[in-house]
This record gives structure tokens, C-alpha cells and sequence, in this order.
């Protein structure tokens, strides 16, 4: 990663934005404001950053840094939690006309994205003043927002781009690289020694594709399906089976804690093997 070198007693280099800074960052972001919305969102941002909000507390947290050359603002990148797949794919429009089909299926999705969001972060603005272009300032603020991310323990960071150009930047960078107009994410969770997999579909805007860069080893680019009918993934997320984000009802969790001490107790009675042989017993007496 080069460095832009600075003169004697100047800095350079990425750090969180500073309250006061908010004109500077607003005018370094608002040529990737896309629309009305993005503007006004970019403009509430630097509202709160400027009234000196803590603003990695709030529900719906964000970030801003920015890249300091010679006590002048040159890049900027404003991190955001999460929200992928908040309105069901219109993949599921096929079964619209089917309504508890349709509402179990959106609510699969929605449990799904709501757990890869919660170990997610999101680029929503990254730009670089045009002077100072070429010289790597945008893959350090990159950098460095995937370090800090991952310190926090996220497992991804996402972004959306708007042309092939930024998708072939935004791939020498390490991320995976959606195709246009639809992303999948695939699922794979490890239940015991088996693998119960998962998949949701994102319909992206225009021509827009979403970049991923994974941020532990887990995150990787899969393809799923068949030669006939493929399923390209955009990323796929490995991980242990967690319950917690399961609507268990109270009284499946009670006897669910009941079973484990069972289960527990048994073991310190008569160990591991006796305990595994009277349950293989008794599971082969339930199914007869």
C-alpha cells in the first residue's frame, strides 16, 4: 500500500472525520449522490457530524473518514450498517398471487438478509478529489474502513457501483463483483456435520452492480445450481449453526434447555458412548 508523502510537519493519511469538516466532506461525496435522496441523506450526515453526535451509537450507525493531505481534505468514505434485501426480491412475484406462500418466502428472505446485515458493513460514498486521483488515496480509505470493520467483527463490506470501470477498480481491490441487475447471496450454515444451505436474491437499480469485499475467510464467492440452470452467487457466507435468530416459542425453549441438561446429566452418569447408544435406542423406538 504506497504512501503519499507529506512535507515536514504535515499529516497525511486516513483518520475519522472531525466536527467541523462537514462542508468539505459533503463537497467531496456529492458528485456520487446519485439523486435527491442520496443528497439529502449525504447532507444529514455531515449535519450530525458537525454537531459533534457520536454517531457509531446510534440504531442506525455510520461512519465518516477521510484521507488528510497538507492539512487538506482529498477522499472521503461514508461506512453505513448493513441494510441489504429490505424489500422482498421481485423473484417472488412469480408467487404473489399465492399469499402465504408468498409471506412465508419474503419472511425467509427477510431473517436471512437480517442476519447477513448484522455482521455487515456498507459503503455508501466513496470519492476522491480530482487532483489527487491515481495515487491510491481510494484503496487506503478502503483499506482502512475494512480494517475497522473487521476489528468490530463484521465479516463483509458491500457497496454498489454504477459502471464497468468502477466494477474493474473495485475488483483489483479485492472485491467480488456482482453482474448487473440481480446479486445472490447464499447461505451456508452448519448444523452438526451437515450443511443446511440457504439463498436470497437482490434486484439492483438500472445497471448497478453490488461489490463485496469479504473480510474473513469464511466470505468467499461460490456457484450454486446446475450447469443447466446456474445460480451464480455473489458471495456465500460459511458459518456455525446460531438458533438465536430463530422465532422459537418459550415453550420449545424451555424443554430445548430441559433435553441439554438431560443430555448433560446422562453423560456425567454413564459418559459420552453409553449416553449416544440410548439415545440411538430411543430415536430408532420413536420412528418405529
Amino acid at each position: 500500500m504506497g504512501r503519499v508523502k507529506a512535507r515536514k510537519g504535515e499529516t497525511s493519511g486516513v483518520r475519522p472525520a472531525h466536527a467541523g469538516e462537514g462542508d468539505a466532506v459533503r463537497n467531496l461525496l456529492a458528485e456520487v449522490a446519485r439523486d435527491e435522496q442520496d443528497r439529502m441523506q449525504l447532507a444529514a450526515c455531515c449535519h450530525l457530524l458537525d454537531s459533534g453526535a457520536d454517531t457509531v451509537r446510534f440504531d442506525d450507525p455510520f461512519r465518516l473518514l477521510v484521507f488528510e493531505r497538507r492539512r487538506t481534505l482529498v477522499g472521503a468514505v461514508l461506512l453505513q450498517a448493513g441494510s441489504l434485501g429490505s424489500k422482498p426480491g421481485e423473484h417472488l412475484a412469480e408467487v404473489e398471487a399465492h399469499q402465504n406462500l408468498h409471506a412465508q418466502q419474503a419472511g425467509m428472505q427477510r431473517k436471512m438478509f437480517a442476519r447477513i446485515n448484522a455482521v455487515s458493513a456498507h459503503l455508501a460514498f466513496m470519492a476522491v478529489a480530482p487532483s489527487s486521483r491515481g495515487q491510491g488515496i481510494g484503496r487506503r480509505l478502503i483499506r482502512a474502513a475494512a480494517a475497522i470493520e473487521r476489528q468490530r467483527g463484521r465479516r463483509m463490506l458491500t457497496g454498489y457501483v454504477w459502471n464497468d470501470d468502477l466494477a474493474h477498480m473495485y475488483e483489483r481491490w479485492g472485491f467480488i463483483v456482482s453482474p448487473p441487475q440481480t446479486a445472490a447471496f447464499f447461505l451456508r450454515e452448519k448444523v452438526g456435520s451437515l450443511y443446511a444451505p440457504s439463498a436470497g436474491v437482490l434486484n439492483l437499480k438500472g445497471d448497478s452492480r453490488l461489490v463485496v469485499v469479504p473480510l474473513v475467510p469464511e466470505v468467499r464467492a461460490y456457484d450454486i445450481g446446475t450447469a443447466d440452470q446456474p445460480f451464480p452467487a455473489v458471495v456465500g457466507i460459511e458459518e456455525r449453526f446460531d438458533p438465536a435468530h430463530l422465532d422459537m416459542p418459550e415453550s420449545l425453549r424451555e424443554a430445548k434447555e430441559r433435553m441439554e441438561a438431560f443430555i448433560q446429566q446422562q453423560m456425567t452418569l454413564y459418559g459420552p458412548e453409553r449416553t449416544r447408544a440410548m439415545f440411538d435406542a430411543f430415536l430408532a423406538q420413536s420412528r418405529d
